[in-house]
């Protein structure tokens, strides 16, 4: 399990490298992924993006990216655009550990 840190709004000028960041990120040789948003306060259209890409990429590689931390701003925001219908969205980053240790003990049953 890992954790990837943005603290960062995600605008015009910092979606490029939050995507090659996140790219990076997701190359980890761990399968059980934390997106940790923990001070982002806005996100654009792009960065959204990034998210779901990002996603649909570890899961191409077998890992999990959940998304954790999040400020209430921009969990309206993913409710909006119903994120949560393919990411595992947690309030923090430890309800997020908890999910993956929860799934290591469901596996070992």
């Amino acid at each position: 399990m890992d954790t990837y840190y943005w603290n960062k709004d995600i605008t015009l000028k910092t979606a490029d490298q939050f995507r090659e960041e996140l790219q990076a990120f997701i190359q980890d040789e761990k399968d059980q992924l934390i997106l940790s948003l923990k001070g982002v306060e806005y996100i654009n259209s792009s960065g959204l993006g990034v998210i779901a890409d990002a996603v649909m990429q570890a899961r191409k590689q077998e890992k999990e990216l959940v998304v954790a931390d999040m400020q209430d701003p921009i969990s309206e925001i993913f409710e909006i655009v119903k994120f949560g219908s393919f990411i595992h969205l947690f309030v923090t980053e430890e309800e997020a550990t908890q999910y993956y240790i929860q799934n290591e003990k469901s596996k070992s049953l």
